[in-house]
């Protein structure tokens, strides 16, 4: 693991790099899979605190389901063609659901991130946070980068 990441299996310049992409994207896509067996991919929000993400959800949507069924999950940003190391950076890791509503400065740091898309969604941050929930903690276990 490196230590100055946090994300398993990469080396400095690469985990250098997939933690620079994951300050500056802001969507991720996230697969869960259902009681059934079927993968389930969700373009989601995300917070990278350096060791876990944080992603906010609807409490019914199907990935939280999923996840309390499997906590098994993979991540995945964008391609990002121009990249040295070819640009796919995936996760695979453990989620879980937090019962409890997340620190402060976690709420402050995500209405941050996201305040151009809560003024858009045409309501307060607060209503957006209510409805968004549920709080789904992904650590990694493993990552990719090629």
């Amino acid at each position: 693991m490196n230590q100055s990441t946090n994300l398993p299996n990469l080396e400095d310049k690469t985990g250098a790099s997939a933690e620079q992409r994951l300050q500056d994207e802001k969507t991720i896509r996230l697969t869960t899979v259902s009681a059934g067996g079927q993968p389930q991919s969700s373009p989601v929000g995300f917070l990278w605190d350096g060791a876990r993400f944080l992603i906010r959800s609807k409490p019914g949507d199907p990935k939280v389901q999923n996840i309390r069924h499997n906590p098994r999950v993979a991540l995945h940003l964008d391609i990002k063609n121009d990249a040295e190391d070819g640009g796919v950076l995936t996760f695979e890791g453990t989620a879980v659901i937090d019962s409890g509503p997340d620190d402060d400065g976690e709420t402050t740091a995500y209405v941050e991130r996201y305040a151009d898309e809560i003024r858009d969604y045409g309501v307060p941050p607060e209503d957006v946070l209510s409805t968004f929930s549920a709080v789904i903690r992904v650590t990694p276990t493993r990552t990719r980068a090629y």
